[in-house]
């Protein structure tokens, strides 16, 4: 949302931390304690898969990966006050937040593109927007590379990846196809809100290999700790 957009819709419906629903100014996107209380932990976690307990095995495709916070508090529910459409801030915050490490800390990879992880047409009916879409939209603008949403899809469903089983999740992530595409050579960030196994980022990444891509990066904005 751009400056005159954020400030003339504060005026209707006054700005919120989505981590907190405090008010704050109309130009914040979480309040200042909300951004003190929230820890990085991307530096002890593996740097292929993202997470602090390590989930990489010889089907990995990604990379490397990039997932800054842990998926609890203050994070989880920014995440939540997003993915239900109340509070998009948390989405833009994240995703400034991912493309400044990426930017500082790892200079030297370079990108040609940036892709959401898919919703289903139902899903994306019923909620009106992609929260992955979000946080890749304000990567894309940071590090001037083009945000592609038409290369992968996903097939409607049963329901959302929380509520499924062991076998009704297999099924789900396999409705995630990709379009006939040539990415040979392509360097490419796959991005989403939450990594939990990494099961729906890996299957994006294996259709972006078998279509040619040289390199994919995965982008989340918070990770599950695994117990």
């Amino acid at each position: 949302m751009n400056t005159v957009s954020r400030f003339l819709a504060d005026l209707v419906f006054p700005n919120r931390c989505p981590c907190c629903d405090d008010f704050i100014r109309w130009d914040k996107l979480i309040c200042g304690k909300c951004h003190r209380s929230i820890e990085t932990v991307y530096e002890k976690a593996c740097p292929v898969c993202g997470l602090e307990t390590c989930i990489c095995s010889e089907e990995n495709f990604c990379d490397r990966s990039l997932v800054p916070l842990r998926y609890e508090t203050l994070v989880k529910e920014g995440v939540l006050s997003l993915k239900r459409g109340n509070n998009k801030n948390f989405g833009e915050y994240t995703g400034k937040l991912i493309a400044g490490i990426m930017k500082n800390e790892m200079p030297e990879l370079e990108f040609d593109m940036i892709m959401p992880v898919p919703m289903s047409p139902a899903s994306f009916r019923k909620r009106g927007f992609n929260q992955a879409e979000i946080i890749a939209g304000e990567i894309a603008s940071a590090l001037d590379i083009p945000l592609v949403t038409d290369v992968l899809i996903k097939l409607d469903t049963d329901s959302s990846q929380h509520y499924l089983n062991k076998s009704q999740r297999m099924r789900n992530i396999t409705a995630i196809k990709i379009k006939e595409t040539d990415l040979t050579g392509k360097r490419i960030i796959i991005c989403d809100d939450v990594i939990t196994t990494g099961s729906t980022i890996n299957r994006c990444a294996r259709l972006l290999k078998n279509s040619g891509a040289e390199t994919v990066f995965a982008a989340a904005a918070a990770g599950t700790k695994l117990r």
